[in-house]
């Protein structure tokens, strides 16, 4: 059949309009950005979930702290033109890892130990004295730093974790992966400067008092006891190889499961939702890292990078994927046939 040529051009005009509008269709907008207020995004950060408004009597600055230090109200005659205008400053500072925030035409002011209301009062008094006599200056806190802390014994992360000032110590726990099956029951240590006292956090989570979940601060630490059976075996439950132990097999969901020093076969198989029916419980081995092996395994104590291996239990080895009632009809027939059989043979 011939083609018109006007029809092939009009065709190919047709085209060449569509692949045109297709690729000037804006893309739709990815993640939350449109929706997050600009002050967040220009600083990569979103507001931080807090139990109560920070009160600046109390709030103790330090380095990773964002600010906004607004300076305004001082009049002052332009050099050139003679004219008079309203000087406002207006800058967004960073607490530095040493304590001190530069502030323009002010300098360097360190923080370490003041309070927001303390620098506002500092402020105040120093653009009364240097720049202006009436000066309106509000400080605000704009982000709330981020600082570390040690958390060590019967945890099953130890090690150093990220907290704000307003973390409390039940949150560090659960920071630190939660505490080892082996942990004692009722002590907790808060070790602050140099003194260690005792927390109870079943106070708090019953009766629901604050005080017995205190907020951390820079250069705590938390320590969580071994119980009494287990404390001298301590070093047993404590391991700095991380490596994924692998539970496989017929189990209910095989899986990379992070290694937790203490726990055994049986507690890692609970954790990939326990053996099948047609599993076989007695048969579990662990494949160590090295090649070898431990057969009936299931209370061993696993170590970093172990494979743990449930096997099938031999009755499905047998039957197979054949209901019940299929396995007891052909183990009937099999006895059927060989009653026939015996019958039907002389003596």
């Amino acid at each position: 059949m011939k083609v018109n040529k006007y029809s092939l051009t009009l065709l190919v005009q047709i085209v060449f309009l569509f692949g045109q509008t297709n690729q000037q269709m804006p893309l739709p907008p990815t993640g939350a950005e449109p929706h997050t207020p600009i002050l967040y995004r220009e600083y990569d950060t979103v507001p931080l979930a807090l139990e109560q408004p920070i009160d600046p009597e109390n709030y103790v600055l330090g380095p990773g702290d964002r600010l906004r230090i607004n300076i305004s109200g001082g009049v002052f005659e332009e050099p050139i033109t003679g004219e008079w205008s309203l000087e406002n400053i207006d800058n967004y500072i960073l607490v530095d890892p040493t304590g001190n925030l530069i502030i323009p035409r002010f300098g360097s002011l360190n923080v370490l130990g003041m309070t927001l209301a303390d620098l506002q009062n500092e402020v105040s008094r120093r653009a009364r004295d240097q720049i202006y006599e009436e000066a309106q200056v509000a400080v605000n806190l704009i982000r709330v730093r981020t600082f570390r802390i040690l958390t060590y014994g019967a945890v099953n992360q130890p090690g150093f974790i990220t907290v704000t000032p307003v973390t409390r110590l039940f949150d560090c726990l659960r920071y630190a992966k939660g505490v080892h099956k082996y942990a004692h029951s009722d002590l907790v240590y808060l070790i602050r400067d140099g003194e260690r006292t005792s927390i109870d956090l079943k106070t708090f989570l019953v009766e629901g008092d604050l005080q017995s979940n205190p907020v951390v601060r820079e250069g705590d630490q938390i320590y969580v006891p071994f119980n009494d059976e287990m404390a001298t075996q301590a070093r047993v439950f404590t391991e700095y190889n991380n490596n994924e132990v692998i539970v496989t097999g017929f189990v209910r969901s095989p899986r990379r499961l992070t290694h937790i020093p203490g726990y055994s076969a049986r507690d890692y198989i609970a954790m990939s939702g326990g053996i099948l029916d047609i599993g076989n419980e007695s048969g579990c081995r662990i494949i160590r890292a090295d090649g070898s092996q431990l057969r009936r395994a299931l209370d061993e104590i696993v170590k970093p990078g172990d494979i743990i291996d449930v096997p099938e239990a031999a009755k499905s080895k047998l039957f197979k994927n054949m209901g019940a009632i299929q396995s007891l009809t052909s183990l009937a027939s099999l006895i059927l046939a060989w009653m026939a059989i015996d019958r039907t043979t002389p003596n």
